[in-house]
């Protein structure tokens, strides 16, 4: 949209030191700021399969309820950094990423059914080691 409006002066993704113009593909998947966090969360995407392939197949090596949530709050998160980023000048860094999506999944207890509140509260409360 902002390029169509003619409002920004680049157009290159600010998560990636590759002058990459961004489209939501790169943003998710490409980037690799995007591909530490999927790495950080133990999150394999196999890009060579069509998109929902993709899904299921990282879904199964997940091999938790929690998928979902997981993959849209990290997504959101992402989303969120780069706005941060661009509209308010802060700086790449994975730590506000990871703080972002910690908190982004600990408002998603406050709504979730009880048994998927369970599932999060136990998967941040006992992190793979790569999470610490």
């Amino acid at each position: 949209m902002l390029k169509r409006r003619k409002e920004r002066d680049s157009y290159y993704c600010v998560l990636s030191v590759e002058h990459v113009e961004k489209d939501i593909w790169h943003l998710c998947f490409d980037c690799p700021s995007s591909q530490a966090c999927w790495i950080f969360l133990d999150i394999h995407w196999d890009t060579t399969l069509d998109f929902q392939a993709m899904i299921l197949r990282a879904r199964e090596r997940f091999n938790s309820v929690i998928f979902r949530e997981v993959i849209i709050i990290a997504m959101w998160a992402i989303w969120k950094h780069r706005n941060n980023i661009i509209f308010d000048g802060a700086s790449l860094s994975f730590a506000c990423w990871r703080k972002l999506f910690v908190e982004s999944m600990k408002a998603v207890t406050l709504r979730a059914k009880p048994f998927v509140r369970d599932k999060i509260n136990s998967w941040l409360s006992n992190p793979p080691p790569f999470f610490i």
